[in-house]
């Protein structure tokens, strides 16, 4: 069990937001990541199209041996995992908006599925149907995304109001993450990717589940499986390898 996989599945290259976090905790574990491009994005779908594709892309998953499962899609992780998981006898994580962590005034950013589930909290929720969309789309040229052209024009998007923390509840927003800071200046912008990973590593090594490999290494599956590859070596490794080079 060891030397399985840990699987990252997500509904484009969201979840490489997650796998970059992870796997400078977990530098000698192998990953395998799904990317299902072809039906991102999810954050308008019903919850029971959400729970097919859920079921659907573990079963792509649970071909290879995994020893644990992130669902790096918040969409998936706060409408249909809570129905998925108790069934399920690996670990499983999700990424969730980390609103417990927020302070002042709070903005909080994701798609129209994540944001009906945190209507009761303390936040200023921008329901952002498209944006994931748009960068999955120009993922080859995120400079092509422009984060204005999603927030509308109500007030509190005006540049000049300052909220005290931004939340991005999407891990899609992960790779235009300094729009949103540059345009809002908050005091503090979060997500949830690394609260997931930090969540995973004690789990595998509280359990006896670290791995013996060389060396970190990721594999992917899946129809996209070629382009979520090109986008790792583009983009991806050099966010999980970078420092170490300098």
């Amino acid at each position: 069990m060891n030397s399985g996989y840990i699987a990252i599945l997500d509904s484009g290259i969201g979840g490489f937001a997650v796998l970059a976090e992870a796997a400078r905790l977990l530098k000698e574990e192998r990953f395998l990541y799904f990317g299902d491009n072809k039906n991102a994005p999810y954050g308008s779908k019903t919850k029971g199209e959400l729970y097919s594709l859920l079921r659907k892309n573990l079963d792509a998953v649970f071909k290879y041996n995994v020893k644990a499962v992130i669902v790096g899609c918040n969409t998936l992780s706060v409408s249909v995992l809570p129905l998925v998981a108790p069934t399920l006898k690996i670990p499983i994580f999700g990424v969730y908006p980390p609103v417990g962590e927020s302070c002042g005034t709070t903005f909080l950013f994701a798609t129209p599925v994540t944001c009906s589930y945190y209507k009761n909290e303390n936040l200023t929720l921008f329901s952002l149907p498209d944006l994931a969309a748009d960068i999955e789309k120009n993922k080859t040229d995120l400079s092509a995304v422009d984060i204005k052209r999603h927030l509308g024009s109500t007030a509190e998007c005006a540049p000049d109001v300052r909220p005290d923390t931004v939340i991005l509840g999407c891990t899609h927003y992960f790779f235009v993450k300094n729009q949103f800071n540059d345009h809002f200046c908050p005091r503090k912008i979060i997500s949830g990717e690394r609260e997931t990973a930090k969540a995973l590593a004690k789990t595998i090594r509280d359990n006896g589940l670290i791995g013996k490999n060389k060396e970190f290494t990721v594999d992917f599956i899946g129809e996209n499986s070629e382009e979520n590859f090109e986008f790792y070596n583009s983009v991806v490794k050099d966010m999980i390898f970078g420092e170490e080079k300098k």
